[in-house]
């Protein structure tokens, strides 16, 4: 193989890899989303407004203590939740599978944590917002952070 080809085929490699890391990544930084959040001064009750509609799972990022720590993209589709007033339909692969009720814990002032009466994949620890992008932050507790995308 001559020397010109070879170099052609790393710069390809290198694109390649480079393109898959950074499509694994969501497109805003968590700094940014933690100031986004704090800046809007979330109430429960701005916040329950907020989360009417539908929100897309975008991204996970597992889990801090893991040996399999990183970033994935969900796939378009995989799971959705649906806020109507004080419902939340969860869908997965494009069919509802439950209907609850929901509303925010009580127990903490300052904070958001969903709350229903049976648990709902993708939405354990504190919830973050950032414009239409929503997170729920499961890391503190060893938990994967999973991050949304409000669609509709």
């Amino acid at each position: 193989m001559d020397m010109k080809r070879f170099i052609y085929l790393m710069i390809i490699a290198f694109f390649i890899l480079s393109c898959n890391e950074d499509e694994a990544r969501p497109p805003f930084d968590n700094q940014e989303f933690y100031e986004n959040h704090q800046a809007a001064n979330w109430t429960k009750v701005s916040a329950k407004e907020h989360l009417q509609g539908k929100w897309q799972l975008t991204h996970t990022y597992c889990c801090p203590m893991s040996p399999n720590t990183g970033w994935a993209s969900i796939e378009e589709g995989y799971f959705l939740l649906e806020f109507k007033g004080d419902s939340v339909k969860v869908f997965t692969n494009n069919s509802l599978d439950q209907t609850q009720y929901w509303e925010f814990d009580e127990r903490y002032e300052r904070s958001l944590y969903l709350e229903t009466e049976a648990p709902i994949s993708n939405t354990f620890g504190t919830i973050y917002f950032s414009e239409d992008y929503m997170l729920f932050n499961g890391s503190p507790s060893d938990g994967a952070d999973n991050y949304f995308q409000k669609v509709e």
